[in-house]
């Protein structure tokens, strides 16, 4: 088992947003963020996520913390 990466919880906050059929936006609005910021924290622009962010993403997807740091396995592993 390896170590959860910071690219690892950006890409399960986007897998979660896509599974449940979200707009980014409306998770933005709902952790309240603009959708620029927002959008930047997932694309690796300017802002990064920091650790008090993450409550309040997982409250916006309707998620447990441990989902957003949850370990996916990656074809090849």
């Amino acid at each position: 088992m390896r170590d959860v990466e910071y690219d690892d919880v950006v890409q399960n906050i986007k897998i979660i947003i896509s599974e449940k059929g979200m707009k980014q936006t409306v998770v933005a609005e709902r952790a309240g963020f603009s959708d620029s910021d927002f959008s930047n924290m997932l694309n690796e622009r300017r802002k990064l996520i920091r650790i008090e962010h993450i409550p309040r993403i997982a409250k916006a997807l309707g998620v447990t913390l441990n989902d957003l740091f949850r370990v996916r396995s990656k074809k090849g592993e």
